[in-house]
């Protein structure tokens, strides 16, 4: 037995604050970009994460040409595109199995000539959990990164124009860090938001809970396309692709309010049976479920002095038409060009930082909102306004041979970016180990 003598104590460790000039918290998609254009820029950048690893639950699965342009400038296109599924048919719709499983229309993509746009397809289609794993592969070979698992923020301290800012975590115990920028790409529940009392403004969606699944079955024998939307009042759903191969298939659809949280995830089976094709009984193999609020709401400012928003943590959107991830990997295609700007160029942080809040929430606000809120509305609104405008949008698909060369030409139209870089490039900027 070891005997403390009472007129001493132990000697106590003294904590050793590390500082990185940004420190990013969250480590999925949009904080990995993020953190990867500034480690490529020799830029000084921490991630912390309150998991042990990237998380694996069933999110966003689509990548659109203009994300996928943003994703080539950091040299991260061949290998989403060697581990993703090219979607080169475009998106149908059709109606649920049980009530016939019809063709209403198709965006068809196949139909667009090659060369006559950038990307001749209409995305690269790739589970979210494995965006954010070649990110962190990428991540990992840059001397400027640096990631803490197991890290959940708590707090943050602002001082002066001149004070770093200090970040509060607690791991094995508490733990101190500073910087000059925190940026919170900590999704819709964002405690960085919630820290600095952000209001996050709008409303969720009181009508379905949503339930994002992954199942494995072969839809593709069956006629189903690589993204088809199910229009229903009460079975809707999206049914895409994550992956080549023997990738899950992405099953997501809404259940009712009124049916109690701990009956969600039951309520599967009896989905799968409306809407699946093949014979029965259905033999599927379910690997994952989740069920979620949407939320259409967007934070009241992106910036508050030198704490950042950025992709979820700034705005939420139901996932119907792949809005959400889109609009946050541009978020942070946009704020590592502003922060490069002020540590490469020696631009000024304040009308920088001020204009990437202002125009990123305007995007959200005046394209993802209203465009996601259409997508939702179109597969399942009984609205006559609504069905009005179902019916000519998929006539329009059905009638219009260029219809998909103008969505191609839309989608492939990477508008000027005013946060650009000067020569928006890499290539002059010294390789990292």
């Amino acid at each position: 037995m070891v005997h403390l003598n009472p007129n001493t104590t132990p000697a106590a460790d003294v904590p050793v604050i590390e500082h990185a000039k940004v420190i990013i918290v969250g480590a999925g998609p949009v904080g990995l970009f993020l953190a990867l254009k500034l480690a490529k820029a020799s830029i000084q950048v921490m991630v912390l994460e309150a998991e042990n690893a990237v998380l694996q639950s069933p999110r966003a699965t689509t990548y659109m040409p203009i994300v996928l342009n943003e994703l080539e400038k950091v040299g991260l296109y061949e290998d989403v595109e060697r581990a993703g599924f090219k979607n080169k048919e475009g998106v149908t719709y059709r109606t649920s199995n049980a009530k016939g499983g019809n063709v209403l229309a198709r965006l068809e993509m196949s139909q667009i000539p090659k060369g006559a746009v950038k990307y001749d397809f209409a995305g690269i289609h790739l589970g979210q959990h494995s965006l954010a794993e070649i990110l962190l592969t990428h991540c990992q070979r840059e001397k400027n990164f640096s990631i803490k698992w197991g890290h959940r923020f708590v707090g943050v301290k602002q001082g002066g124009p001149q004070d770093p800012v200090t970040v509060n975590c607690l791991a094995i115990g508490e733990k101190f860090f500073t910087c000059d920028y925190l940026v919170g790409a900590d999704g819709a529940g964002s405690s960085v938001r919630r820290s600095q009392c952000i209001a996050f403004e709008g409303f969720t969606w009181q009508d379905f809970r949503f339930v994002a699944s992954n199942v494995k079955y072969p839809f593709e024998e069956y006629g189903f396309t690589t993204a088809n939307m199910i229009v229903d009042e009460e079975d809707w759903a999206v049914i895409a692709r994550t992956g080549p191969g023997d990738a899950p298939w992405r099953v997501a659809f809404g259940v009712r309010m009124t049916v109690p949280e701990s009956e969600i995830l039951t309520q599967i089976p009896e989905k799968y049976e409306r809407l699946f094709p093949g014979p029965r009984p259905l033999k599927y193999e379910l690997v994952s479920a989740n069920p979620y609020w949407a939320h259409q709401r967007v934070a009241a400012t992106l910036r508050v002095g030198k704490v950042i928003l950025c992709g979820d943590a700034g705005h939420s959107n139901n996932p119907i038409g792949g809005l959400g991830l889109t609009t946050g990997l541009m978020d942070a295609a946009a704020l590592g060009n502003c922060l490069i700007r002020i540590y490469t160029h020696g631009e000024e942080a304040d009308g920088l930082l001020d204009r990437y809040s202002r125009v990123r929430r305007n995007a959200w606000m005046e394209f993802t909102n209203p465009g996601s809120i259409d997508f939702k509305l179109r597969i399942h609104s009984t609205h006559p306004e609504v069905e009005a405008s179902r019916k000519e949008f998929f006539d329009s698909l059905n009638s219009d041979p260029d219809i998909s060369m103008k969505v191609a030409t839309m989608m492939n139209n990477v508008v000027e970016d005013e946060f650009a870089l000067p020569e928006d490039s890499f290539k002059d900027i010294p390789a990292t180990a």
